[in-house]
């Protein structure tokens, strides 16, 4: 039996270089950036370099503060067209989030009241899904998006990150995974919030999921298996598989690779591996040159820049694959089309 078909009929986007999607896909577009030296430093007091929001959001914001002013403006943005931030008292929200301090995870009250506070709207834990995982996280989030949009339900899939903390950088410091100087095998941490809207209607829509993967890929940067890109297949052949396509009847590949030489090593096995039939050309877009890495936003931030494109004109072709992945080795791929 057939899935009914789900649609991408809104879009939501905050992050340094635009504060809605319109804004930030064409910055997107345009190469535009807004890295720049932080006011943070490596153990070794190198500088070390970020895409923040400095003119919106002062360098002695929390760390809360920071993705819930990103996410308050992208619901904002996703909602514009579609009756305003009062939606989401009806609607349920499937929400990623990074981790809070220690690692735990953020409770749905916290969240709730929250963006209740910055909406200037009363929500209802009962329609926000929290959820973890980083960029795989958001992709977890569609698939639930989606379950819901086929039992009659439409709604929003939302994820936001920040990296600019010190607890969340000092790891990645001491892993020497941060760009500085002497070390260009590293990536530049961001920051962004993203959303869509799901249902079942196609009129005006801006894309259509047709298959979801996941899988698990046991090596790891920590590790010394040797990477064979095994959870990333597997991710996408299970996204292929639901959408009854082949690698090769693709247009181009986002990832959130952000810079990592592991990550782009990846990309290339995943071709080699899986392509069947020769490609004259096969682009792979990286949000991340823009926008550095935007943790858990990322994944979904791929899915928006697509969009933007196919509504711009100015995308490879109709069909799209989106892969993400996080360090616990979590693997995650999307197959969604234009409908223009």
């Amino acid at each position: 039996m057939t899935s009914a078909p789900v649609y991408v009929s809104a879009a939501g986007l905050a992050c340094p270089v635009g504060m809605t999607w319109a804004c930030a896909c064409a910055a997107m577009r345009a190469g535009i950036t807004r890295k720049s030296s932080s006011a943070y430093r490596d153990n070794q007091g190198r500088e070390i370099v970020a895409s923040s929001l400095r003119d919106l959001l002062s360098e002695d914001s929390s760390y809360e503060e920071r993705w819930l002013f990103l996410l308050t403006h992208a619901l904002r943005d996703v909602t514009r067209h579609r009756g305003g931030p009062v939606v989401l008292q009806r609607m349920p929200l499937f929400l990623t989030l990074p981790p809070a301090r220690g690692g735990q995870a953020y409770s749905a009250a916290f969240a709730c009241e929250a963006l209740s506070r910055t909406l200037g709207l009363q929500l209802s834990p009962d329609n926000l899904h929290l959820l973890t995982g980083g960029a795989c996280g958001g992709y977890l989030a569609l698939d639930l998006g989606r379950a819901s949009v086929r039992a009659g339900v439409p709604c929003v899939v939302a994820a936001a990150d920040s990296l600019l903390s010190a607890w969340r950088l000092l790891p990645l410091a001491e892993q020497d995974r941060l760009i500085v100087e002497g070390n260009s095998d590293g990536l530049i941490p961001g920051e962004a919030a993203a959303a869509l809207m799901l249902s079942q209607d196609s009129r005006d829509a801006l894309a259509q999921l047709c298959g979801v993967g996941f899988a698990t890929e046991p090596s790891l940067l920590g590790n010394e298996i040797p990477l064979r890109a095994d959870g990333l297949i597997a991710a996408v052949r299970a996204a292929l598989s639901e959408a009854s396509l082949q690698l090769h009847d693709l247009d181009f590949r986002l990832s959130d690779a952000a810079g990592e030489s592991f990550h782009f090593k990846e990309q290339a096995l995943l071709v080699s591996r899986l392509l069947l039939e020769r490609k004259p050309d096969f682009p792979l877009w990286l949000p991340a040159e823009a926008l550095g890495d935007t943790g858990a936003a990322a994944g979904l931030c791929s899915l928006l820049w697509a969009m933007a494109a196919w509504q711009r004109q100015y995308a490879p072709g109709p069909r799209a694959l989106a892969c993400a992945g996080n360090e616990q080795g979590a693997r995650a791929a999307v197959v969604f089309t234009s409908v223009q």
